[in-house]
């Protein structure tokens, strides 16, 4: 019998794994946390509309009727404040969702001569 002698050091595929996994926890955080924001935006319209359908719709259909008819620097000027309420709503949330991103490297308890 051969005994199996641990590395020191992690094979080179174990860490192109261990880099598509934190690549993917990563893309997934974000994409959920986009998520987030964008319902974060849609319970502002239905708040506004009173927590109906119809009165939501209403709101929709009177800020894209003023939206449109705003001349180009009250559209560039919009648009500059709602990057900014999203890019502040997305730290809020991402701060608040912080503790998923704890397990992105996973922590090894090996040491280097392979013992637990």
């Amino acid at each position: 019998m051969s005994a199996v002698v641990p590395s020191a050091r992690p094979a080179p595929a174990s860490r192109w794994a261990d880099a598509c996994y934190a690549a993917l926890r990563l893309a997934g955080w974000l994409a959920t946390s986009m998520a987030i924001v964008s319902a974060l935006w849609v319970l502002f319209f239905v708040m506004l509309g009173e927590f109906t359908f119809a009165g939501a719709v209403l709101h929709l259909d009177n800020f894209a009727a003023r939206y449109v008819a705003a001349d180009p620097e009250r559209r560039a000027a919009f648009e500059a404040q709602f990057w900014i309420a999203s890019a502040v709503l997305f730290l809020v949330v991402g701060v608040l969702r912080r503790h998923a991103l704890r397990d992105l490297i996973p922590q090894s308890k090996e040491t280097a001569d392979g013992q637990v």
